[in-house]
């Protein structure tokens, strides 16, 4: 549910708005907002306080305290300096008084604010570390094409200064900005106008990665409040600080907060909010990209301002994106861009076709933009032509030679680690798999792609079952797999070639289109990405360990001294019985938890069990990954979405009509015979549990392809098999070639208990 009928409905209505500028003022929320926007931009209180005040501060205007300022922030000042700027205020107070209370019926003007922004934006675009890089994929022009007017990326910096990070923090954390922008941005006409402009390609002057800022002076010198209306980038400006401070503001909100308590904001306004940012990035990768500029290219720099916009757009998407695949922000549609890059996935014929596509930016910066279908075809097709091109085809009558690997049942881990590991890259080729009975002969089965599948199943079922002590359940939901961090007690120095022989194995998986069982935790599908974001440690650690999860809330949320609750920089490690503390900073167990430190020490001990504990094995499992699958090739989808890659559908269900609609039938059957009329009446008819034991029966594998079985190569295949007694044959399958061979039984009833006791019996190639 997405927090009630009424949320949902409005995220359905919202879905449906068009580029107008009706979207903004439509809402009730920011109009009612706007009402109350002198507390707002005072911090608090109300309206005539804020005048009171104003009227005891120099009547808003600016005081030039900026000697004593640096005296008092560098520790050499006094007591006394702070004392003079008090006098002077109050001198200034009460010379003005009477001219004061006649003024107290004005109202609080936004200028000061607009000026604010413009000052904070280009401080923040220019130092904090996101207008360096031009990641829609345009190079910077020289210095010398560059107008005088305009500041190039190459004057920002490529990493965050610590005064940006502590200048957000106070506006985050200090000040209602967040809500007072947003509300802003949706009802001042000026900044409404601006920002129409901004998302409507049609309306644009340039592209948005050539926008600039500057703070406005006045011929004097002196900074000015008078608002310039006609800049044209004031709603760029004001929506550029929104997002620097939201993106911030989420760093320390848990999901909690998001959903039920409305911070930073209510989720009805993060919807709102995704539509706008979605039109900017769609409008910043994909039209920006193809559509030239209508100045001269010499005049089109790509600018510090414009550059950190499209980051900080597409950084404060993606967190909000990665939160609604753990908890439903909005509906799945919202996020879409209708038909993106369909007909460009269309025209590609080759694998350097189909590669190419990810060098798009917008498969770079916001791939949540393209349906995630579309993104698993690209992926299938990018994966098929590179096995074909590397192994070869049946249908093309070119099938390469494989590697042959001889696997004793009851033997494979062991034997899978002596022949496979050591082939690195070259676990693409074809794996030819020979399968050795427990008796010791060679089974009849040959391998054209089904055997292999069939030493994944069993080598995963070994290796990822949490009594082997390479792989933990979390304990919340889902028992989530993720490495052990006790395996190095369990299997020695060999347990990091364990995990990256295991991440080879995983990635051969993806490579030909295997699915398989284990459901990872979300965290560790992070670190298969490539990109962990330390944002969601304690969402992450809330799966792993409810229990800690709730006393660190405890901690965060507790309103009394810190102090009290007698806790220090360390945290105990526990392995197999033996308790050790492990320190989070030097010396930790000296150092003790107050509420000045609390948020650190959070933040600590959520990042020690979901990133420090399991960092070693992560990366060697990562390693073996990448050896076969192209890192680039899962940065196209996040965690969840990469589990469906890995497993298919989340619930591991069988769909029976899609199943049906895709299968195919030789040696005499036809859709309308009565014997596959009774098997698709038995296959209805069986559990969950039972349908995947029949499809692994038939194609190795206990889990339909991401896409459905439209993808699944070969099709599903039901084959007659003629008898005269029901007693003559049991059913069998070609897992090579995904079918199962049927005898035409006598009755429904026989059917399905032949059909159970074949795929029950767990034989190899002996029982037919």
């Amino acid at each position: 549910q997405l927090g009630g009928t009424s949320a949902a409905s409005l995220a359905a209505r919202e879905a449906r708005v068009d580029r107008t500028r009706g979207f903004w003022q439509s809402s009730k929320w920011a109009n009612k907002l706007s009402k109350g926007m002198n507390s707002l931009l005072s911090g608090g209180g109300e309206g005539n306080a804020l005048k009171k005040s104003s009227g005891q501060r120099g009547e808003g205007k600016l005081v030039n305290t900026s000697t004593i300022s640096r005296q008092l922030a560098n520790g050499s000042g006094s007591s006394s300096g702070m004392s003079a700027i008090e006098s002077s205020y109050t001198k200034k107070g009460q010379a003005k008084e009477k001219k004061d209370v006649s003024n107290s019926s004005q109202k609080y003007s936004t200028t000061a604010l607009f000026a604010l922004c413009r000052t904070y934006g280009c401080i923040i675009a220019r130092w904090g570390g996101s207008g360096k890089a031009d990641i829609v994929g345009r190079a910077s022009s020289s210095s010398s094409s560059r107008q005088s007017s305009d500041v190039s990326s190459s004057d920002a910096t490529d990493k965050a200064d610590p005064l940006v990070q502590s200048l957000l923090n106070v506006m985050c954390f200090s000040t209602p900005i967040v809500k007072t922008l947003w509300a802003i941005i949706q009802s001042d006409q000026h900044v409404v106008s601006d920002l129409y402009a901004l998302i409507d390609e049609n309306k644009a002057s340039s592209p948005i990665r050539c926008l600039t800022i500057r703070p406005r002076y006045e011929r004097t010198g002196v900074l000015s409040l008078v608002s310039r209306r006609d800049d044209g980038n004031l709603g760029s400006t004001v929506l550029y600080v929104f997002l620097c401070c939201l993106a911030h503001a989420l760093i320390l909100t848990d999901d909690i907060e998001l959903h039920d308590m409305n911070k930073p904001l209510p989720p009805h306004q993060i919807r709102r909010c995704v539509l706008v940012l979605k039109k900017l990035l769609y409008r910043a990768c994909c039209l920006d990209s193809v559509k030239l500029p209508k100045e001269s290219s010499s005049s089109c720099v790509s600018n510090y301002f414009g550059l950190a916009l499209i980051a900080a757009a597409s950084r404060t998407m993606r967190d909000m994106y990665d939160r609604s695949s753990r908890r439903p922000l909005c509906p799945p549609k919202l996020w879409l861009v209708e038909d993106l890059l369909e007909k460009e996935i269309r025209r590609c014929k080759s694998r350097d076709d189909y590669v190419s596509l990810l060098s798009l930016p917008v498969l770079r910066v916001c791939p949540f933009l393209v349906s995630f279908k579309r993104r698993l075809r690209l992926f299938e097709r990018i994966v098929t032509t590179d096995r074909i091109s590397i192994q070869g085809s049946n249908d093309t009558h070119d099938l390469q030679p494989g590697v042959a690997v001889r696997i004793m049942r009851g033997r494979v881990l062991e034997d899978g680690l002596i022949h496979l590991n050591n082939l690195g890259g070259n676990l693409r080729r074809r794996i030819v798999v020979q399968y050795i009975s427990h008796a010791g002969t060679t089974e009849t089965g040959v391998d054209v792609g089904g055997l292999f599948k069939e030493f994944w199943a069993d080598l995963s079922n070994l290796a990822f079952d949490p009594n082997f002590a390479l792989f933990k359940a979390t304990e919340g939901s889902g028992n989530c797999l993720y490495p052990s961090p006790s395996s190095r007690t369990a299997h020695g120095s060999d347990h990091i070639v364990l995990y990256e022989f295991l991440g080879r194995i995983l990635g051969k998986a993806l490579y030909e289109g295997i699915t398989i069982q284990p459901q990872f935790a979300h965290f560790f599908l992070s670190f298969l990405r490539g990109d962990y974001n330390f944002l969601h440690m304690l969402p992450d650690l809330s799966t792993m360990d409810p229990q800690l999860y709730n006393n660190l809330m405890f901690l965060k949320t507790y309103e009394g001294d810190a102090s009290d609750l007698c806790l220090s920089f360390t945290v105990a490690k526990d392995d197999f019985g033996g308790n050790e503390e492990v320190p989070l900073i030097p010396n930790g167990a000296d150092v003790e938890v107050t509420n000045a430190n609390k948020h650190r020490y959070i933040g600590l001990v959520a990042k020690y069990h979901v990133n420090d504990r399991v960092r070693e094995q992560s990366e060697a499992f990562v390693r073996g990954l990448w050896e076969v699958i192209d890192r680039r090739w899962l940065l196209l989808f996040n965690e969840p979405e990469l589990q469906v890659l890995i497993s298919g559908a989340s619930d591991g269900k069988i769909d029976v009509a899609d199943m049906k609609a895709h299968a195919r039938y030789t040696g005499g059957y036809t859709g309308l015979d009565k014997h596959v009329y009774r098997f698709w009446n038995v296959v209805s008819s069986f559990s969950s549990v039972e349908q995947a034991e029949l499809l692994r029966f038939v194609t190795s594998c206990e889990r339909p392809p991401p896409l459905g079985f439209m993808t699944l190569n070969p099709p599903f295949t039901i084959q007659r098999v003629g008898i005269l007694r029901d007693g003559d044959k049991l059913p069998s399958a070609s897992t090579c070639f995904n079918t199962l061979k049927l005898p035409t039984y006598s009755s429904e009833k026989v059917l399905k208990q032949r059909l159970l006791y074949a795929i029950k019996a767990g034989a190899g190639f002996e029982l037919t």
